[in-house]
């Protein structure tokens, strides 16, 4: 198997991570942790930036290392003690995002999010994070900000970071006396400065910054302090945005949490890419198999301070009262096992989509050959749009033996208006215009029409001029939103149309079909990337009767995308009915 150049500068970078933190730990810098020790891992981590010229710099990780110490703990069973960091906080958060740099010797990282449950340190190392960039981060006249969707909220990490500096003999000496004041820290000298931001206090964007800690989230309720930190960045060579945070519940689609988790999931995925963003989500999988909200295992995977920054005796014992009450269950998983309690099931697990497009012996994907399909039969589905989705169309090949082992294939097209691909990329971070250039299936994976709208005349002329004269395509399923027109013009082309109910009754079935399907590994889809997405994208709803149905996100407020998958699901619905014995008159039913 061949490793391009940036896999193995990564495994360089993670690799030269691995050996400092582990150097750290021995030279007692850092504090080593249980949770470490067992191989423990955080529940998604987005791959580390490895952007050709890319260097790790110890040293500058360790300065912020001895930043630290010249802190003091203030509050629990640490107060008083040196701020000495844990082994997780440096190899997830510090190594990472401060030694990371590019070839100018600026940092790479610039967005960070570290979303963790509650009680395991994340405001105190907001406050040393917030003081190391104002004061100690070699940037002049820096404005660092700790923001917070409220005016009480943003105190907390303000006044953890006053109190800090107050305790710090070498700190305190260099700020002077009126350095320190109740809502503001400034250098008398390089006049930088360090204070709360949250909306109930911001007048204007104007801010000039240089860094940002954003603690808690799921509270924001409008972008105003988000957009001002995001948006004050532009005239500092190396600025850092750190998004802190718990799990919100699921509820709320659109919100600056949940586009922000979505943005990172992607990342972590491999859908998307940009280097000038890192995540780490600590927490616990709900939907693996076996999974026991109230198993000490399970809390100590979810909490990386097991033991030291949250006691045990205090989570056993929400453990067993979630489990005593329905009614704290939801907030027991949310703040505890950072779990998003409301938000839709995921469904498919990537691990088992992967697993559907490699061969017996590579990891490689294996790619469709459609010259070897000639002349079978299949069943087409077609998801249309309009302009920020993709208009998909997919090939549905059933098994032609009985044989067990042999799959069914997936052949996907995907489509998008030219004008928007930029914008869209720049929203979703997924590399669209090099999908346009990428092939797949005997053309670019993603296909571009002229204009700000998908022209359905090339999709409907790759079905009828392409595709029906090379396989039997022996009927078309399609969701009926805006396909009147196409319906119509496939139907005097001659193609047999199945319209599918985009409800419980049409969906359950073909949704039950490729679980199994997948699950089984006998589907195979040839690893396509966008597909891929789709696949990693979609979640799924559960009625009371138990049927199922993929959910669309909405496409404004959502980077998300499932239109690959819906169309392969029309196809599925109608490779599920029963062959008539006559053809309908005129050539179309509906399926649910």
């Amino acid at each position: 198997m061949r490793t391009s150049s940036t896999e193995r500068l990564r495994a360089k970078l993670t690799a030269d991570i691995d050996q400092a933190v582990a150097g750290w730990v021995e030279e007692g810098l850092v504090e080593q942790t249980e949770w470490m020790a067992q191989g423990r891992r955080p529940l998604l981590v987005t791959p580390i930036p490895a952007e050709p010229g890319t260097w790790f710099d110890l040293v500058a990780v360790e300065r912020v290392l001895k930043f630290f110490l010249l802190l003091t703990q203030l509050i629990g069973r640490h107060a008083g003690r040196q701020f000495r960091l844990m082994d997780w906080q440096v190899r997830y958060l510090i190594a990472p995002v401060f030694g990371l740099k590019r070839p100018d010797g600026n940092r790479v990282i610039r967005t960070v999010w570290f979303e963790i449950p509650r009680k395991n340190g994340k405001s105190t190392i907001c406050s040393g994070l917030g003081l190391y960039l104002a004061f100690a981060d070699r940037e002049a006249g820096a404005e660092v900000y700790a923001a917070a969707g409220d005016r009480d909220q943003a105190n907390i990490v303000f006044r953890a970071a006053a109190n800090m500096a107050s305790g710090s003999p070498p700190l305190k000496k260099k700020l002077g006396r009126r350095g320190i004041q109740r809502k503001l820290l400034e250098h008398p000298v390089t006049h930088s400065i360090f204070r709360a931001l949250s909306s109930e206090g911001l007048r204007a964007h104007g801010l000039n910054v240089h860094g940002g800690v954003i603690d808690e989230v799921h509270v924001h309720r409008n972008p105003d302090v988000v957009d001002a930190l995001e948006t004050g960045t532009g005239s500092r060579s190396q600025p850092l945005i750190v998004f802190i945070t718990t799990a919100d519940d699921g509820a709320e689609t659109g919100s600056i949490y949940a586009t922000k988790r979505e943005e990172i999931e992607a990342l972590a995925g491999g859908h998307a890419e940009d280097a000038t963003v890192y995540g780490v989500v600590f927490g616990v999988d709900d939907q693996a198999d076996g999974f026991d909200p109230f198993a000490e295992d399970t809390l100590r995977t979810a909490n990386p301070g097991y033991g030291v920054t949250v006691l045990a005796d205090y989570l056993q014992g929400k453990a067993r009262q979630a489990e005593r009450s329905p009614q704290q269950l939801n907030r027991y998983l949310r703040l505890h096992l950072n779990v998003r309690t409301k938000q839709t099931t995921r469904w498919l697990s990537m691990d088992h989509w992967d697993a559907c497009a490699r061969g017996p012996v590579s990891n490689l994907p294996i790619p469709v050959d459609l010259a070897e399909l000639e002349g079978r039969d299949c069943y087409g589905g077609l998801d249309l749009s309009s302009t920020t989705d993709m208009t998909a169309f997919s090939l549905w090949f059933p098994p032609v033996t009985d044989d067990p082992d042999e799959p069914h294939i997936w052949v996907p097209f995907f489509w998008l208006p030219e004008d928007n691909i930029r914008d869209l990329e720049r929203r979703t971070k997924v590399p669209l215009e090099r999908w346009a250039k990428t092939a797949a299936h005997e053309g670019p994976a993603l296909r571009l029409t002229e204009g700000n709208v998908v022209d359905y005349r090339a999709v409907r002329s790759l079905v009828t001029d392409v595709l029906a004269p090379r396989f039997n395509i022996k009927a078309i399923g399609y969701d009926r939103w805006n396909a009147t027109e196409t319906v119509s013009e496939l139907m005097d082309a001659g193609e047999e149309m199945e319209q599918v109910s985009q409800g419980y009754a049409g969906l359950n079935q073909p949704c039950k079909d490729l679980e199994r399907l997948v699950l089984s590994r006998r589907v195979s889809h040839g690893g396509h990337p966008i597909l891929r997405w789709h696949i990693d994208c979609v979640g799924i709803k559960t009625n009371s009767e138990g049927y199922r149905k993929p959910v669309k996100p909405d496409r404004q407020v959502s980077a998300k995308r499932i239109d690959g998958v819906a169309s392969g699901l029309n196809a599925l619905a109608v490779q599920a009915l029963p062959e008539p014995d006559e053809k309908p008159e005129p050539n179309i039913r509906i399926i649910g």
